[in-house]
């Protein structure tokens, strides 16, 4: 008799149990069902939405290719003006030095500058 008690019990327990599995999966099952009729019901404007960034993000293939070509441009401008300059400064400063080298030759020059350190002395 207790045998037939325990088996009795055990077999309620299963079948709780297994009402319980059951019962989730039959949330489960409803939960995702809402959640596919939403997706589907979506479906346009997340089509809309993909279409929209595959447009913008073409059009920043576009731009950023004119970005680089345009600081490429910009890069050589730069560089060519630098050159400019350093070629300007080093012709300027050869002239510079025949110009001085010249002046130290003049006796003209020596001798006023002779003076003037004569009377940078004297006062």
């Amino acid at each position: 008799m207790i045998f037939l008690f325990f088996i009795s019990i055990v077999f309620i327990a299963e079948i709780i149990i297994a009402f319980t599995v059951f019962n989730s999966l039959f949330k489960l099952d409803i939960k995702i069902n809402k959640l596919s009729e939403a997706l589907i019901n979506k479906r346009a404007d997340i089509k809309d939405i993909t279409a929209l960034a595959k447009a913008i993000s073409e059009q920043l293939k576009e731009l950023s290719e004119e970005f680089v070509d345009n600081f490429n441009e910009k890069k050589e401008e730069i560089i060519l003006s630098l050159v400019k300059s350093l070629m300007s400064a080093i012709l300027f400063w050869s002239i510079n030095i025949k110009v001085v080298k010249r002046l130290r030759k003049s006796k003209v020059l020596n001798a006023a500058w002779k003076g003037l350190s004569l009377l940078e002395n004297v006062i």
